[in-house]
């Protein structure tokens, strides 16, 4: 089964399936324990820095979703 029919679309599903996960009770824990990390070596981070640290974040969620499934990877390699 494939996740989608063109490159677009499969960021697209990958990426609101992350923001599900996220937006669930685990995910906002684990969102709360980032933050928490991220304050606690630089205190005076700003929204901006958040932000960018939370983009940072679903980068690498990607990267670790496609890299731990071979036929996510796969199917990744076929629209690109």
């Amino acid at each position: 089964m494939e996740i989608a029919e063109n490159f677009d679309q499969f960021v697209e599903r990958v990426s609101e399936a992350e923001r599900t996960v996220l937006n669930s009770p685990a995910g906002q824990a684990l969102t709360e324990e980032l933050l928490q990390m991220k304050l606690a070596q630089n205190p005076n981070m700003t929204a901006e820095e958040w932000a960018q640290t939370k983009s940072e974040f679903m980068t690498f969620l990607f990267a670790m979703f496609v890299k731990e499934t071979p036929e996510t990877m796969k199917e990744l390699g076929g629209h690109v």
